[in-house]
């Protein structure tokens, strides 16, 4: 499944080791506001001769200048009002639309030059394409062109590269070269064509508008204006060169004119879903029958549903890329704190319990990131309502006052917490006797990561307090009859709870 992530630049100072202290170079919006507070804290800086936002610090006093930025810092906040992580993942984007030819594919020659002669691997086109060059040719009323073919090696989704050569004289004929990839069909083959040929009937327009006109123009005369009426000069050019080839299949194949397609996002996701089925189908088996059909097929849909802008985001290789997250939690509950703790340590997943904002940072890998805060979530709804279920009747029995309430909601949820959490110590510790460690050397990890970027800020983390816990029976079953199963998608240990 394909991953959409917001990613927003974290403005973090450089630092840089120099003699003399070190060169800090500070975000220009907030340098201001962060020498302040650093010199609040009676530390010393003089700025860097000639490097504007950098200042020059003593090196033992770094750190309080990277926290003072960090001080300074307005939150990153999410469309939901959540806090953006530090080290979102980083995923590869694909375009869904073909590769196009560059600007530069129709090259002039100035006066009294030569065309260039054939490179050693151009050959003689197919009878097809020769007809068709010399056809259009005709109907444009241009000369006939010196057209060349060399099959290509690379596939670019069978999108058929061309170059036209214009001579300064017009009653000279231009030579075209095509290089078509194994996965072109005879569409793509013949709209690149027409591109070149374009070129030589609007030699000055590069691939402006009176281009663009020409390029739709020859292609009507060829087949017929009503297969290219969605293709317009308005639109960009690697546009139209999609709708021409569209309209060129439709005409080889025989089928109706194309048409613009539309749909809600569940429509798109499935075009999308298909448009990637068929072009691995189509890398699988390069240059073979189906791949030129799936290709072909994939390229269709891109243009009808109007795909061609579109970028989707691959999750390939997103599983072992360390990142963090924060999840927020209910404020003044010690209970959901240690429960992430112990969650997280499970799935191998470093965890910081942010007291002062009622939330959690985890640092490791994503799956495991993932993985723990579902985890947490579903763990906290469960027991929350376990613990309804038995407050309710204890209510109607004990008649207590509010505070006694409050405290058996605390004892309940406590409880809970500690036999759940020696249920997974449980489970790791017979993975451990059975030869099985991975999750500490995942957890090593996942705390060096988390230093490296709390030294970025200049931030620090210490031991936490433990408290007393009364025991609750009810509280302790309800714990334990969480279980741990396979399905949240981590890479570490088992990956989703339910009950027995």
């Amino acid at each position: 499944m394909d991953t959409l992530l917001p990613h927003v630049e974290d403005p973090l100072a450089e630092v840089r080791h120099a003699h003399g202290g070190d060169r800090v170079r500070l975000p220009p919006a907030l340098a201001e506001a962060a020498l302040k507070r650093f010199a609040k804290w009676g530390r010393r800086w003089h700025p860097a001769a000639g490097e504007p936002d950098v200042v020059i610090v003593d090196r033992r006093d770094t750190a309080l200048l990277l926290r003072a930025l960090e001080d300074v810092k307005p939150p990153r906040l999410g469309a939901d009002g959540s806090r953006l992580p530090w080290s979102p993942p980083r995923v590869s984007v694909e375009s869904l639309a073909a590769a196009r030819a560059d600007e530069d594919d129709a090259v002039s020659l100035g006066p009294g030059a030569p065309l260039p002669s054939p490179d050693a691997a151009d050959g003689a086109p197919e009878a097809w394409l020769a007809g068709l060059s010399a056809d259009l040719c005709a109907a444009a009323g241009v000369p006939e062109v010196l057209l060349q073919v060399a099959p290509g090696m690379e596939d670019r989704r069978g999108f058929c590269a061309g170059r036209v050569w214009l001579p300064h004289e017009a009653a000279r004929p231009a030579r075209v070269r095509l290089r078509p990839c194994p996965n072109s069909d005879h569409a793509e083959i013949a709209a690149t064509l027409i591109h070149e040929i374009a070129h030589v009937v609007a030699p000055k327009a590069r691939h402006g508008d009176a281009f663009k006109g020409a390029l739709i123009d020859l292609a009507g005369r060829r087949w017929g204006p009503e297969l290219f009426v969605c293709a317009d000069a308005r639109q960009t050019y690697p546009e139209v060169d999609r709708w021409i080839a569209v309209g060129i299949r439709a005409a080889l194949e025989g089928r109706p004119a194309p048409v613009r397609r539309t749909g809600d996002e569940g429509d798109t996701a499935r075009v999308v879903s298909r448009i990637r089925k068929l072009r691995a189908l189509a890398a699988d088996q390069v240059g073979g029958p189906e791949a030129i059909a799936a290709t072909a097929r994939a390229n269709h849909l891109v243009t009808t549903f109007g795909l061609g802008g579109y970028e989707v985001q691959i999750a390939a290789g997103i599983d072992d890329q360390m990142v963090d997250r924060f999840v927020p939690l209910r404020p003044r509950t010690l209970w959901q704190r240690q429960l992430s703790a112990a969650v997280g340590s499970f799935f191998g997943v470093f965890s910081l319990s942010m007291s002062s904002d009622a939330r959690m940072h985890f640092f490791g890998r994503h799956a495991d990131v993932v993985a723990t805060a579902f985890l947490v979530e579903v763990s906290i709804e469960k027991i929350e309502r376990a613990c309804e279920a038995w407050i309710g009747p204890w209510k109607r029995r004990a008649r207590p006052t509010a505070g006694e309430v409050r405290g058996e909601r605390v004892a309940f949820c406590d409880n809970a917490v500690i036999a759940f959490a020696g249920k997974l110590r449980d489970i790791r510790a017979r993975e451990k006797a059975g030869g099985g460690d991975e999750v500490t050397r995942v957890l090593r990890a996942a705390e060096r990561f988390a230093r490296v970027e709390h030294e970025k800020r200049g931030l620090s983390w210490g031991a936490g307090s433990g408290k007393q816990v009364r025991h609750h029976a009810a509280g302790a079953e309800a714990g334990g009859a969480l279980s741990v199963a396979q399905g949240v998608g981590g890479s570490a240990g088992p990956r989703a709870i339910g009950r027995d």
